[in-house]
């Protein structure tokens, strides 16, 4: 099961709408659903609306509140397979004689009998009401992928919306909870989107997706040791190439001091550093240090005396040159 199933699977195990307000509640979520998978029209004059879902689990908590809030039933007109996401999709009816009465006081036809755009303040009145709208919006079209899905990088939430006012309003509900969400145009629907894993978090809390919540938190605490240990990795690495590049310039250095005869007429302490160096080329400072019973401070000191000489010898053997 994927991350945006068990996250719906956990809105529909907490339900929607509990206490005293819990119908208007209801009601909040059930309108949130239809603005995200519904559809709104007139059938011989009479407005309506039709639901669309492709998970069955959802199309039976939302046909079961809504024969808890209205006493009707919705009827399926049609039912097919999704090639898409090898999933059915069902095709839910309002029945007529309810509709109007349903679309009223789910805040989505106005007196004058037009639709409305925007999000109702009485469905948002309460932060209860609120979070069950937003409950509502995701179980109707909103998906999470998160990196340990097959072929998903990244962290990403989208609720999709056929109506422009209707995201940019349930932006600004988002907003009232702390959770800054992007809207962009997709074909011709309008997407809320959330790339941050934080504000992902953030959401999750909010809808009461605990389960759902731990499970990001791991995978976040995951991935970032991984990256902590790459990077150490990588550090590691980089202090390796740049000790076995100073080796190298070491040895280097050593068998010109000893072609031309100078090394010779150095202290034992040097002549000792400059074999063990020649003779170990792979070995770190420290592990010199080990062998020649030295501290590496001590070994720093007189590999630095070796190189400064070898590099006059150099410029002195240059000068005699010209």
């Amino acid at each position: 099961m994927n991350f945006t199933a068990d996250i719906k699977k956990e809105i529909i195990s907490r339900g929607i709408g509990r206490g005293a307000d819990a119908l208007a509640e209801k009601k909040a979520g059930f309108s949130a659903f239809v603005r995200t998978s519904g559809e709104l029209l007139a059938i011989e004059g009479v407005p309506t609306f039709r639901l669309i879902s492709e998970r069955e689990n959802v199309a039976e908590f939302f046909t079961s509140a809504f024969s808890e809030i209205f006493s009707a039933e919705l009827s399926i007109i049609h039912a097919t397979l999704d090639r898409k996401s090898g999933r059915d999709k069902l095709l839910l009816q309002c029945p007529l004689s309810t509709s109007e009465k349903a679309l009223t006081e789910l805040a989505l036809l106005r007196k004058n009998g037009e639709f409305r755009e925007s999000i109702s303040a009485s469905l948002t009145s309460t932060e209860r009401r609120k979070i069950s709208y937003i409950r509502g919006a995701f179980l109707g079209s909103g998906s999470c992928t998160i990196p340990t899905e097959s072929g998903k990088a990244g962290y990403h939430l989208e609720i999709i919306f056929p109506l422009r006012k209707t995201a940019r309003d349930f932006c600004d509900l988002l907003c009232e909870f702390e959770i800054i969400a992007k809207l962009t145009k997709r074909k011709d629907t309008h997407v809320v989107y959330i790339k941050s894993k934080e504000q992902i978090s953030d959401f999750l809390a909010v809808i009461g997706a605990k389960k759902a919540l731990k499970r990001l938190s791991e995978l976040v605490e995951q991935r970032d040791k991984s990256n902590r240990d790459n990077r150490a990795q990588n550090c590691m690495a980089g202090n390796a190439d740049k000790a076995a590049i100073a080796a190298v310039k070491q040895v280097k250095a050593i068998k010109k001091l000893i072609d031309c005869g100078v090394l010779a007429n150095q202290s034992e302490e040097l002549q000792q550093l400059a074999k063990a160096r020649v003779e170990n080329p792979s070995q770190s400072l420290q592990e010199l240090a080990d062998s020649l019973k030295v501290s590496k401070s001590c070994l720093n000191h007189r590999m630095r005396r070796l190189m400064a000489l070898a590099q006059r010898t150099e410029e002195s053997n240059e000068k005699t040159k010209e």
